[in-house]
């Protein structure tokens, strides 16, 4: 008999260890909901206000400051992706080169990417590194004239 307080240590550290496990996992489906309710968000805010919206071929014109709130925002929101893990070098370039194929973005970010973010840890060099070398990408490529959009059920372009 001894030997059960070594069984109920064993059993309280296991107890522990599967908590934080299921701590963990509950704290990552949070972060995936939040992400998603975030980009929900995002998306109904660009349609509501379609000036916001960088990719926007009937933009009215507008103040421009609310096209770089647009812009910013996305920025924001792939950078927590980026920062959770939920996004990946390849989908990150994909993404900056949809925004960056727009010349506004462009001299957006080159006024504001240096300071776009204060903080120095390893992981956001590396995310404001790619977007610079997205942003430097696109403005060698030749522009690519965006289409037409279709009027919602015509199924014909004006």
């Amino acid at each position: 008999m001894t030997d059960l307080p070594t069984v109920v240590s064993i059993a309280a550290l296991l107890a522990v260890a599967i908590a934080i496990v299921v701590q963990q996992q509950q704290a990552r489906t949070a972060q995936a909901v939040d992400v998603r309710e975030r980009h929900f968000e995002l998306i109904k805010l660009m349609l509501d206000h379609p000036e916001l919206d960088y990719n926007a071929t009937d933009r009215p014109p507008s103040d421009e400051r609310k096209t770089a709130i647009g812009m910013s925002l996305w920025m924001a929101h792939w950078n927590t992706l980026w920062h959770i893990g939920k996004l990946d070098e390849k989908a990150l370039r994909f993404n900056l080169e949809d925004l960056f194929a727009n010349a506004e973005a462009r001299s957006w970010w080159r006024r504001v990417g240096s300071a776009w973010s204060s903080k120095g840890n390893r992981k956001e060099r590396r995310f404001i590194a790619i977007a610079n070398e997205e942003c430097e990408a696109a403005r060698t490529k030749p522009t690519v004239q965006r289409r037409e959009p279709v009027k919602s059920g015509s199924g014909v372009r004006d």
